[in-house]
């Protein structure tokens, strides 16, 4: 409490609208993402679209609850020096602004829009952005001096590497299952509002529980990470 005791008001508004951005970007990003897990359950009327963004929510924050961390310490790990340096400052919170407002200003445009675009890429080009302005603006530093560039190559790599997997993945298991199972109606589009047969039920049920389970396990994350930081800056 004596931490709190000793912010200024100005500090202190500044501290409740980071959080306030932080918690609103996860928000966003919660309604813009689980849209990719139920979809398949919804167009197939395995589940109700009611039921469905329960059910997925649920398993989001039972992701966040028994994940890590790694996620999170990886997007700190990420930020320019200056910012987890200089969280509490003027600047510091100027730069939080910045990747907040724009991460979620581009989630709701790509969700109004009905584009199934990636939070975890908006958030990292917000990230390096950020920290490329900064580069520019701060007096003594070079281009692009203060990005974690290692780092930003690991991410650079697995964001990459995620869709050719999933394309690879996605593509043998239906050669398999189409091998396996021979029957055709089942690899068409539905023609009425009649579900699949029950194990198929059972199977896009299981799938967009897991799906949502992992989105919880990293996307969750990446909040949480800025959280931290920002609570490190009344510190």
């Amino acid at each position: 409490m004596e931490i709190f005791q000793e912010l200024t008001f100005g500090s202190g508004i500044f501290l409740l609208l980071a959080l306030g951005l932080a918690l609103g970007f996860e928000f966003v990003n919660g309604f813009h993402d689980t849209a990719n897990a139920v979809a398949t359950v919804i167009y197939t009327h395995s589940l109700k679209p009611t039921y469905a963004v329960i059910l997925s929510g649920c398993f989001n924050l039972l992701g966040v609850l028994v994940s890590s961390g790694a996620v999170a310490f990886g997007i700190i790990a990420l930020l320019p020096v200056e910012l987890v340096i200089n969280v509490g400052s003027g600047a510091g919170f100027a730069m939080v602004f910045g990747l907040l407002i724009s991460a979620i200003a581009w989630n709701l445009g790509t969700w109004y829009l009905g584009l199934p675009a990636s939070s975890s890429h908006t958030l990292i080009g917000s990230i390096l952005g950020v920290g490329l302005a900064n580069s520019l603006l701060s007096s003594g530093q070079s281009f692009g001096e203060g990005v974690n560039w290692a780092k930003a190559q690991e991410v650079f790599t697995a964001l990459l590497l995620s869709p050719i997997v999933g394309f690879i993945g996605a593509a043998l298991l239906l050669l398999l299952a189409k091998n396996l199972i021979k029957r055709p109606e089942l690899y068409q589009a539905p023609e009425t509002d009649a579900p699949p047969p029950l194990w198929i039920r059972c199977l896009l049920i299981l799938t967009c529980t897991g799906v949502s389970f992992a989105h919880g396990s990293n996307d969750g994350q990446k909040g949480m990470g800025l959280i931290m930081l920002i609570l490190v800056g009344i510190v």
